[in-house]
């Protein structure tokens, strides 16, 4: 009974712990803009800009992020990363799997989330392809974020192990106020005084947890034959009403990509404005594929 007795205490204060370092886990949600002053970066990743939209839940990390990048580098694995892409994590200790169908580079990945008891966040990414030779290629980055000053700053430790070595690289990125949107002008002729409005469309970044109305796409029995999965990234545009008025698919397996183009023209949204002003909204819909 006594050994009982103990047993239960250890786990107890075992159980204790665990909560809180959760409970301890900060919160990484935000816009975040990268300091290419203060950051120190390798040649090969010849990145001029970069901001990240993160979203994070108890159960979730969604990743999206912009890079500019300088002509040349194409030495480099993270060229894949120009332009917008969209990488979700499990917070829950779950591996995901993800098929990756488009570009030279096209292959498996795997991504794995794990918080650490400072409450650091270990992102790792382990992708893998078939080379123009023949044989098979295996890329790592391992990310490690913690956030500074406040929460203001966001470091990331980027560690990537490629086919001609092994690389570190040091980010630095600062948050943007919750209300530094960006807002991309659309004039409607020369406006005078007494003029209607200037139109605004603003970025609102990855855009599921903001949807009045979801559906869920139906999973292509094409696709399901051959067992594609993996995220699919929608590119859209709301108008003023909260309606959706364009929806491309930017990322994913080309078996997935329509039927979440159908689902994400379904989809609904409360009218936004901006000091007032009606604004159309433009961002990204994920919708991850599972057999």
């Amino acid at each position: 009974m006594k050994k009982i007795t103990v047993l239960s205490a250890i786990f107890c204060l075992c159980f204790q712990a665990v909560v809180a370092v959760f409970a301890a886990t900060p919160n990484f949600a935000g816009n975040w803009e990268l300091d290419v002053s203060r950051s120190k970066l390798p040649d090969t990743m010849q990145i001029e800009s970069m901001t990240l939209t993160v979203v994070q839940t108890e159960k979730e990390l969604s990743i999206q992020s912009a890079t500019k990048r300088a002509r040349g580098g194409m030495g480099s694995p993270m060229r894949r990363g120009d332009g917008n892409q969209t990488v979700i994590y499990s917070l829950e200790g779950k591996e995901i799997n993800a098929e990756i169908s488009s570009g030279a580079m096209a292959g498996k990945e795997t991504r794995r989330a794990l918080v650490t008891s400072d409450g650091k966040l270990s992102l790792t990414i382990m992708r893998s392809f078939n080379s123009e030779t023949g044989g098979t290629v295996a890329l790592k980055t391992n990310d490690t974020w913690e956030l500074m000053d406040e929460g203001k700053t966001l470091k990331v430790i980027r560690y990537m192990e490629m086919p001609r070595g092994a690389t570190n690289a040091e980010l630095y990125f600062t948050k943007k106020d919750s209300g530094d949107v960006t807002e991309q002008k659309t004039v409607r002729g020369d406006l005078g005084a007494g003029s209607e409005p200037t139109a605004k469309k603003i970025s609102g970044g990855v855009l599921n947890g903001k949807a009045s109305s979801l559906p869920a796409p139906e999973y292509p029995a094409a696709a399901r034959a051959v067992n594609a999965s993996g995220a699919v990234n929608i590119q859209v545009t709301i108008n003023e009403q909260g309606d959706i008025v364009s929806a491309t698919a930017v990322s994913g397996h080309p078996l997935l990509r329509q039927a979440a183009e159908q689902a994400a023209r379904k989809a609904k949204f409360a009218p936004t404005s901006l000091q007032g002003v009606p604004v159309s909204v433009t961002g990204v819909l994920v919708y991850n594929f599972v057999p």
